[in-house]
């Protein structure tokens, strides 16, 4: 659950606060390993720590674990593509890059032009 989906009316940012503290919360341990995944992808996909791993292969077999991760990676990459194409959602107004956003400053610096 995001707040795109509650953009969409999907959820509630009850379930949302739920989701933010899903190891105080009724969830099962299924899905509390995939919660505790999902923050540990998120925060460096390079140092999930092996206890996240072997709590989600105790719960998911090898393909749904590969499932699982790709999907996570999926929305989170989707994430970033919306935040650096500045694509609203709901509500929201995204800014335009300013004079001193790291896009002007890269295109400002001689020889960045034409690199990507």
């Amino acid at each position: 659950m995001t707040r795109y989906a509650l953009a969409r009316r999907v959820t509630t940012e009850a379930e949302l606060r739920r989701v933010d503290r899903f190891e105080a919360e009724d969830f099962t341990g299924a899905e509390k390993a995939v919660l505790r995944f999902t923050n540990a992808f998120y925060e460096d996909h390079r140092t999930i720590p092996d206890a996240v791993w072997e709590d989600l292969r105790r719960h998911y077999s090898e393909p749904e674990v590969i499932e699982l991760a790709w999907t996570i990676a999926s929305y989170i990459m989707l994430g970033k593509l919306i935040h650096a194409f500045r694509i609203p959602y709901g509500d929201e107004e995204v800014a335009q890059p300013g004079p001193e956003s790291p896009e002007a400053r890269a295109v400002a610096r001689p020889g960045a032009e034409g690199h990507s």
